[in-house]
């Protein structure tokens, strides 16, 4: 005698059959999310990065579904691998990403100061800006160019007082190989932030100071600030009649700033997270109130992320090989 499934077992059927052809990660990602998203910031509350990041984080909101919230956590020091290590240690189920940059992803790993190898044990999600870091002397300063300052270091190794923001970050490392290459001599003074280089610069304790364009805006305007050469390969609009060291003939460094996951997020997670952070980096509202901020919108979906920090970490790796800092 013949048996017929009950209404229930068939829509059980159907409903398994929809699952193996969707797979578990969409239907994860079609309810995602269900809770606060922890978006972890290496910088201090009220920092420069922290401000961004707070500028930045309600338009993305606002792009993800299911009425989306985002619950901040600053995590600072330790050149931004301390809020780093806590991504990588994370469960990758789409409830923690983080702001990043690219000296913790490419440089600090290969100095064996993380508890994560690189770069490669992280999803990458989106870059959302880039960052230009400039050369700067005082208004009143002897050194019209750096090819002055160079000559002058030259002809007087050490007396050129230097001032980065960290050891064998962005700033220091750039600097390094610039002195290996040009075989000059300059004197590193380490501060804690660019704020206070900033204000050792004004106050006559150094000659010179590496800092983000966006910090010495005011400062260059008033005329108390001169910026003399672009470390970076992104040059600002506000400042393009300025020469960069590729301009000059030296290796420039890369700044850029992205968000990252743990490693094994599911990918329709992670598409979704891209997704709206692109869509908010589109919005006149923010571009606008980034614009105000000097903020380089630069968004690059996972796969060119990816590319310029594959690029990075290779190009890092060798100016610390050449500086003897590798084996």
């Amino acid at each position: 005698m013949p048996k017929f499934m009950s209404r229930a077992t068939a829509a059980g059927l159907a409903f398994a059959s929809l699952a193996l052809a969707t797979g578990p990660s969409t239907a994860i990602a079609q309810g995602y999310p269900e809770k606060p998203i922890t978006w972890i910031v290496p910088d201090g509350a009220g920092g420069g990065l922290d401000s961004i990041v707070r500028t930045i984080y309600p338009y993305v909101e606002k792009n993800l579904p299911n009425d989306a919230t985002f619950v901040l956590k600053n995590l600072p020091g330790a050149t931004q691998t301390i809020a780093v290590s806590a991504v990588h240690a994370a469960e990758p189920d789409g409830y923690t990403i983080g702001q990043a940059s690219v000296a913790p992803l490419t440089i600090m790993p290969h100095l064996g100061k993380t508890s994560y190898a690189g770069y490669e044990d992280f999803e990458l999600i989106a870059n959302v800006f880039d960052a230009a870091h400039y050369f700067v002397v005082p208004g009143d300063s002897p050194f019209e160019s750096f090819e002055d300052l160079l000559a002058f270091a030259e002809e007087n190794p050490g007396k050129v007082k230097v001032g980065v923001d960290g050891v064998f970050n962005v700033q220091h490392l750039p600097l390094l190989n610039l002195e290996n290459t040009a075989g000059v001599d300059l004197n590193e003074v380490t501060y804690k932030s660019s704020a206070e280089t900033k204000k050792a610069l004004l106050g006559g304790e150094i000659e010179a100071g590496i800092m983000p364009s966006h910090i010495i805006i005011s400062e260059y305007e008033s005329g108390t600030l001169r910026p003399i050469v672009d470390v970076m390969e992104v040059k600002p609009d506000y400042f393009a009649d300025i020469p960069s060291l590729k301009d000059l003939g030296y290796t420039p460094s890369q700044l850029f700033v992205g968000v990252i996951a743990p490693k094994g997020t599911p990918q329709e997670i992670q598409d979704t997270l891209s997704g709206a952070i692109e869509a908010a980096l589109k919005d006149p509202e923010l571009i606008e109130a980034l614009s105000k901020r000097k903020v380089m919108i630069n968004y690059n979906d996972a796969e060119t992320y990816k590319g310029r920090m594959q690029d990075l970490d290779v190009v890092n790796k060798e100016i610390l090989t050449k500086l003897g800092v590798l084996k």
